[in-house]
């Protein structure tokens, strides 16, 4: 199936159908994901809070334990990414 209904052809197509259009399109683009770097995460975490925060200054926004926040993150997609490779390369026990 393709995906490039423009905006009016969604409109019209009856909510089952689109339902199922959507339900597709979800199926396909899980298969096309992967986690994002530690250095990625943490570059949209101040992109997030410099824009959120924009009368403050670098300091300010990134002394309220940012870092502390984003750990949990980080890890699990260290984690997923490792998986994804041993995956790919069919490696055992990371090695």
């Amino acid at each position: 199936m393709e995906f490039n209904k423009t905006d009016e052809e969604l409109k019209q197509m009856p909510e089952n159908e689109l339902m199922q259009y959507l339900d597709e399109k979800a199926a396909y683009l899980k298969q096309h994901i992967a986690p994002l770097s530690p250095y990625k995460v943490k570059r949209f975490a101040h992109i997030g809070e410099a824009v959120a925060n924009n009368n403050k200054g670098t300091e300010e926004v990134f002394s309220d334990g940012l870092y502390e926040r984003l750990k949990p993150i980080v890890e699990s997609n260290q984690s997923a990414s490792m998986d994804i490779l041993i995956k790919k390369r069919g490696v055992k026990d990371g090695i």
